[in-house]
């Protein structure tokens, strides 16, 4: 939300009425949200139920007609399924299998079928015949690798 938040720095708001407002970019575009029905003209906010940029500015300067700016909490305008609660209640019962896997019956049809790995089709063209290296690696040429010997009269 705060990545929302920093998209429409810079844009003022036209209140329309309670629960609806227009933004106004500082590009030049105009946005409609509406914070009853938790939908904003960008779209955004309707399809990942998170607050776009447009509906958090219209949520910090909602206000009742009367000059006086009361402000929405942004984390009620997100959609249920966000919140920790319903993560915790979704995770909090057990699973617990009825019985041990090794006492399970399984059919003889099934236990006599072998399984082979998928058919796959090589790609076309040459192989590659060194590998590529991954970011950190020094490259070392053939010669470091093959100059070995020893150049001091102490060998």
């Amino acid at each position: 939300m705060t990545k929302n938040m920093a998209t429409v720095k810079g844009s003022y708001i036209n209140s329309v009425n309670e629960w609806t407002c227009q933004i106004l970019g500082k590009f030049g575009r105009s946005d409609k949200v509406m914070l009853a029905e938790r939908k904003c003209s960008c779209k955004y906010f309707d399809n990942i139920k998170i607050p776009c940029g447009h509906a958090i500015l219209a949520a910090n300067g909602l206000g009742d007609g009367s000059g006086v700016l009361h402000g929405v909490s942004t984390e009620t305008l997100c959609g249920h399924w966000y919140k920790t609660y319903v993560w915790r209640e979704t995770y909090a019962g057990v699973i617990n299998p009825d019985q041990d896997p090794r006492n399970v019956d399984i059919p003889e049809e099934v236990s006599k079928m072998v399984v082979y790995p998928p058919i796959t089709k090589r790609q076309p063209g040459r192989r590659r015949k060194s590998r590529i290296p991954s970011t950190g690696e020094i490259k070392v040429s053939k010669n470091d690798l093959l100059d070995r010997s020893c150049k001091t009269d102490r060998c």
